[in-house]
Order: C-alpha cells, then structure tokens, then sequence
C-alpha cells in the first residue's frame, strides 16, 4: 500500500511537471507591402502545378519524378528516418522493463567448494520527466519531423521546376536545330546557284569560296544542338530515375504565358515557401533543445522495482526453488560535477539557436530576393521577346531584298551573306527569348513557394 502511495505521489509530480523550454520569441522582418511588378492579393503559388503547366505530356513527366525520382525517393526516407528517432525520442517518458540475469561470486573459506550467487528477474524502470527534458527532446523531434518533411516539400518543389525546365529547353533546342537546318538548306540551294553563276564566269571563285565557309559555318551548329540536346535529356532521366535515354517530344508544347503574374502579397512567403517553413521548425527545434539541455542540472527521478529469485543454482532459478527478491522504490540523482560538460552543452544548445534564428532570418530574405528577381525577369522577358519578334521579320525582309538584288546584280555577294548570318541569329535568338520567358516564369513559380502540395 506504501508502495502504491508513492507510485502515484510520483506520477502526480511527473504530471504537473515544469519545462524549462523559453518562449520561442517570433522574429519581426519587416516585410515589404508588396511586390514590384505585381500588385494581385492572390499569388500564383496557390494553383496546382498542373494548373500552371498543362501540357499533358510534361504533367507524365513530372508525375514520374514525383513517384520514382531519385530525389524524391531520398526525400521520404529521410521522412521516415526522422519519425524513426522520434519514437526514441520519446521512448523515456514511458517505463522501461527488461528482463535480467545476473551472477556475481560467493565468498568461501578455505577448502568450499567455488560458488556463484544467481539473481534474474524483472526491472521496472521509470524516470519521471518532472523537469520537462524528455518533453523538450519530444518537442524538438516533432519539430525536426516537420523540419524534414519541409524539406521533402522542397524537394518537390525542385522536381517539378527542374523538370519543367528541362522539358522546354529541349523543346527550345529542337527548335533552334529546326531553324538551323532550314539555314543550312537555304545556304547549299544558294551555293548551288553561286555555283552555276561561277561556271558562267558572272560570280567569281572567291564568292563560291565564301559562301562555302558560310554553309560550314552553319553546318558545324547541328552537331552542336545534338550534343546539348543528349546533355539535356541524360539531366532530365536523371530526375526522373532512368538510365540516360533519350525522349520523344514530337507533341508540341505549350505553356501559358500570362502578361502579369498574380503574386500575392510578400507575407503569404512565410506560409507558402517550404524552406522558410523548414528553417522556422528547425528554430523551433533549437529552441526546444535549450529545455532539454537545462534539464540536466536538475536531479532526475525515478521510480524502480524488481521482481525475481535469488539462489546458488542455476536450475533452481528456472524451477522456482529459489528464494523471491522483490524491492520498489525511488531513485534520485543530482549532479554534482561533470567537468563543465553540461554547462557546455547548455552553450551549445544555445549557439546552435542562434544559428537557427540567422539562418531563418536568412532564407526569408533569399526568398524575397529570388522573387524580386524573378519577377523583373518574367516582366523584362515580354519586352524582349516583342523586340526579337521584330527583328525576326526585319531580318527575313532583308535577307529576302539581298537576294533579289543580287540575282538582279545590283548587290555584291557579301550583301547577301551578311542578310543570311543576320536572319539566322535572329531566329536563334528569338527562339532562345521565347525560352527565357517560359523558364522565368517557372522561376517565378517556385520563388513564390509553388510546385509542392500542401499535406493534411
């Protein structure tokens, strides 16, 4: 009945127990009211990344990196690790039974026979966390679960850009090799008029010489593409788990460029983006650790019971011929002097939450920053392509003006290279304008903490 009375005088203390955990004070960062360029209260990272990019056969490619990635794979077993050391986390606040057998030696007097003294049985073990430390390695667990699980938003968030972008820059280069080969037909159909012109003595050697460069000037680009193409497909398997290989992109693709992107108001960053999440859980794990490391200078309780048998033989422990041990009671245990070890590890603890304060304060602002930047990117990017757009049609009037003139023999032949070098960079160039924009608006996605699903 004693023993009783003090099993529950104890729980009680372990119940209204104390934490020495700080109040995590929240960190005021001044954000700004809003975005340049952008002045919409809704954001564009609040849609689904299958909203934003609709092509069926790019939503099969990121459905596939999600799934199999190696990346993603990665990301949720570390998930798991972290719930793992959780559980050991929190193992302490429940009472710890093991099993024991235990021998020790038998004083004897000259001439006895060599004995040993047997004691097994049950131990029951409980620590009553009236201090709060198991409590604050609970807390800062759960935290670091939430920590990583930002991390494998993230992660997501990665694939789903990472593949979209590589999704349009082989679309982007398999149009580039379009426009190159059409450059590399039209030079050799006017190489074999030069030439003609030549054998009837109207252009000369030199201008056949010339206009021969000019193709193998051109020519020379299309291994080129092909090699960016494969670098390009290898990165791309790579995200989604397979062996290098190449894709198929016949299908065209598309991509929806608005004029104006909604970005929402820079506060909804500290909801939306998965890294400023992950460093604020990691601050709250810090945090918690402080608990935890405060508690080690406080004496620690526990309750103990063993239950078993005592005796000379070992078969009679089994049997149940040996005398019963039983003893239950309190266990207490303050520290006197560990070397400065815990006063150590409080300073560590408390360093390691400062570092988590920086690094949060940190991310907010890279975040803030890539957002400023990608915006300026996707609202600079519309100009250009306009101007690109132009120069194209410029170009190709010329280009086509410099081969009438020559044909008519009113321009040298230098007139209609120089037409010819001019109309195929400006295709290049428009082709690589339409590319930027579509890849700026992808980093304007991600940047506003879009391309991951928020888990229930």
């Amino acid at each position: 009945m004693r023993s009783t009375l003090i099993l529950i005088a104890f729980s009680m203390l372990t119940l209204s127990g104390c934490s020495l955990t700080p109040e995590l004070q929240r960190q005021n960062m001044m954000l700004p009211d809003n975005y340049r360029f952008a002045t919409s209260l809704t954001s564009l990272a609040e849609q689904d990344w299958r909203a934003v990019f609709t092509d069926p056969q790019l939503q099969a490619l990121i459905d596939e990196a999600l799934s199999s990635g190696s990346d993603a794979l990665l990301a949720a077993a570390r998930v798991n690790e972290v719930e793992a050391i959780a559980g050991i986390a929190r193992a302490p606040l429940f009472p710890q039974a093991v099993l024991s057998l235990k021998t020790s030696p038998t004083a004897r007097l000259p001439g006895d026979e060599l004995t040993s003294t047997y004691l097994g049985g049950v131990g029951i073990n409980w620590e009553l966390d009236f201090w709060g430390r198991y409590r604050s390695a609970a807390q800062a667990m759960r935290a670091d679960i939430l920590a990583t699980s930002e991390a494998k938003h993230a992660v997501h968030a990665s694939l789903v850009s990472g593949v979209a972008a590589c999704y349009y820059q082989l679309a982007a280069l398999h149009e580039m090799q379009s426009v190159t080969q059409r450059a590399v037909d039209n030079h050799r159909s006017v190489l074999v008029l030069i030439k003609r012109l030549s054998s009837a003595g109207i252009a000369s050697a030199a201008e056949e010489r010339q206009q021969e460069s000019a193709l193998a000037t051109i020519e020379v680009r299309l291994p080129l593409l092909r090699r960016q193409v494969a670098e390009t497909e290898h990165a791309l398997a790579v995200l989604l788990g397979r062996n290098p290989s190449a894709f198929d992109l016949n299908a065209p693709v598309s991509l929806s460029l608005p004029e104006a992107i909604p970005a929402g108001l820079p506060s909804t960053l500290l909801q939306r983006r998965p890294d400023i999440r992950e460093a604020e859980a990691k601050m709250v794990a810090a945090n918690a650790r402080i608990g935890e490391a405060k508690a080690l200078f406080f004496p620690s309780l526990s309750l103990t019971a063993m239950f078993g048998g005592v005796t000379t033989g070992l078969t009679d422990l089994f049997s149940g011929n040996s005398a019963t041990v039983a003893s239950i009671g309190p266990d207490l245990m303050q520290p006197l002097f560990a070397g400065g070890r815990l006063q150590a590890n409080r300073e560590a603890v408390m360093a390691r939450m400062e570092q988590a304060v920086i690094n949060y304060r940190k991310t907010v602002l890279k975040a803030l920053g890539e957002v400023a930047d990608s915006l300026v990117a996707y609202e600079t990017s519309l100009e250009v392509l306009n101007i690109q757009a132009r120069r194209v049609d410029a170009s190709t009037e010329v280009m086509r003006l410099a081969d009438l003139r020559f044909r008519a023999g009113t321009a040298a032949f230098l007139e209609v290279l120089d037409a010819q070098r001019q109309s195929l960079s400006a295709e290049i160039d428009l082709t690589q304008s339409l590319l930027d924009r579509r890849l700026a608006l992808i980093k304007v996605y991600k940047a506003l903490g879009g391309g991951w699903q928020n888990e229930q």
